[in-house]
């Protein structure tokens, strides 16, 4: 048992070491206010990363945010019972006893740097604006599940539970509310294209070409949006979108018969209204175009993600193998989407498109 009167000064705080006040009413009502403090600020602890320490933090100092506050700490040590000097267990001042363990971390003193926690992310990958630059910790980057078959292909939701933030991302910037909403739009419009091939003959080409155009403008904005960073998981989300479109788009290739057997639109200039088979050449040309169109944003998708695979393999950026997994993921189905698209556009450069319609 160390006794109270031997206890270093370095390891003291802010009581009254003198024996003859432990027990007195001043003396204890000091002791509960002597409190230890998380060594991490709260805004450090919930996001799981090293804290600088000091009041404010750098994290928090480059935030306006929110205050910097330190709580205090839960942990109350072992309560060691007193026989020496009469004290008595019911007597015993437990913040005031000291073990070896107690000694050896420093606890007593409030402005130590802050314990290294293991596999916590550095607080500078927050602050820098070219984050795929730096490493992320191999325990965040497991989190990342593997690259087959996930809503955008792999499950993609633990790193979001370990950064307290949505959507999935292993972007190293910070993740916030986009004010465009671009995710949740991309979202939306995979969600129609499926419901039009599950669906086929119920959706007039208009609404499907109308449907390519904003699905083209909204990619282009996504890929540019500073709030969705192309780094993270759910520019997966995207790709899948182009999965569809290019599904939909075979299909309507191959056998326009089964999307168009009900379309009731007529291409018209001004007041000149088109013959069938030129109507139908007009279409077969305005579907050729949102063809086009397509092939722009996966091209965009495929040169994003060998960009990402460049990285890795030059060791810039630093992936852990699920995360090369799903940068190999990407790579592989953006090439396939495009090989894909170069016998879509052979298909509607035939005259028998025309043809199939015209004869149902």
């Amino acid at each position: 048992m160390t006794h109270l009167n031997k206890i270093p000064e370095t390891y003291t705080t802010r009581w009254n070491t003198h024996s003859g006040a432990i027990n007195s009413p001043a003396s204890r009502s000091l002791s509960t206010q002597t409190r230890k403090y998380n060594t991490s600020c709260d805004r450090c602890r919930k996001s799981r990363v090293k804290c600088s320490g000091g009041i404010p933090c750098r994290r928090c100092a480059s935030s306006s945010g929110s205050p910097c506050v330190y709580s205090p700490s839960q942990r109350r040590g072992k309560k060691r019972a007193c026989t020496n000097n009469g004290l008595s267990a019911s007597n015993e001042v437990p913040s005031l006893e000291i073990t070896p363990s107690d000694l050896g971390m420093g606890a007593f003193n409030l402005e130590i740097e802050p314990t290294v926690e293991p596999q916590n992310i550095d607080p500078n990958l927050f602050n820098d604006l070219l984050g795929f630059d730096q490493t992320l910790p191999s325990h965040d980057v497991e989190l990342i599940s593997g690259a087959s078959g996930s809503a955008n292909s792999p499950s993609l939701t633990e790193i979001v539970d370990a950064l307290d933030s949505q959507p999935p991302s292993f972007c190293l910037k910070p993740i916030s509310k986009c004010p465009k909403a671009c995710y949740a739009d991309i979202h939306d419009m995979s969600g129609i294209v499926d419901a039009i091939m599950k669906n086929p003959g119920q959706t007039p080409l208009d609404e499907i070409l109308s449907l390519f155009q904003s699905v083209f403008h909204q990619s282009a904005q996504y890929l540019a949006c500073q709030n969705c960073d192309t780094g993270c998981l759910r520019y997966i989300n995207l790709v899948m979108l182009h999965q569809r479109q290019v599904s939909l788009l075979s299909e309507l290739a191959e056998d326009p018969r089964e999307y168009l057997r009900g379309d009731t639109t007529h291409t018209t200039l001004g007041g000149f209204q088109t013959s069938k088979q030129d109507d139908i050449a007009m279409k077969q040309l305005i579907v050729r175009h949102a063809t086009r169109d397509v092939i722009l944003s996966v091209n965009a998708d495929h040169e994003s993600a060998t960009g990402f695979q460049e990285r890795s393999i030059a060791g810039t950026l630093d992936l852990s193998d699920t995360g090369k997994l799903n940068v190999k993921w990407l790579v592989e189905v953006s090439e396939n989407l495009r090989r894909t698209l170069e016998h879509v556009k052979v298909l509607l450069e035939k005259d028998d498109w025309t043809t199939k319609l015209l004869d149902a």
